[in-house]
């Protein structure tokens, strides 16, 4: 099993280790919790990362929405792969605002997609030890 380092609460600046299914809930509904408090205006991001000296390294950031429905995106960066950002198909990149541990970041619409399919991809990620994942449209991105 790998150990991923979680990044997400402002307020812990060293990473929490997440590495279970039930770690990976707990992250993501505390992320949903925060996103609809009516005091959050923007998204919310949190980052995923797998680093071995012999089997390279990847990083999954990942966000969550409260708009009229809840949405999200992900991206994928890993050793030796294309950068990649989720793609929902659409051909509007306006740029919506994201929040990554009090800084902000845009990320275009044609990133966001279902909130479902966003945490689907996050257990995906961990539980194939930091492998892309497979269940979600992709398009090369620069960050």
């Amino acid at each position: 099993m790998v150990t991923f380092d979680a990044y997400f609460d402002p307020e812990h600046r060293e990473p929490i280790a997440l590495s279970t299914p039930a770690q990976v809930d707990e992250l993501l509904n505390q992320m949903v919790a925060e996103a609809e408090s009516p005091e959050v205006e923007v998204g919310l991001v949190a980052q995923l990362e797998r680093k071995d000296d012999e089997a390279g390294w990847s990083v999954l950031q990942f966000g969550v929405r409260a708009a009229a429905t809840m949405c999200g995106f992900v991206g994928y960066m890993g050793k030796g792969e294309p950068s990649a950002i989720s793609d929902n198909g659409g051909t509007s990149p306006e740029p919506v605002a994201y929040d990554y541990q009090t800084h902000e970041r845009e990320v275009p619409t044609n990133a966001e997609i279902t909130w479902p399919t966003v945490r689907q991809a996050v257990h995906d990620y961990v539980a194939s030890g930091g492998v892309r994942p497979d269940g979600v449209r992709w398009r090369e991105f620069t960050y």
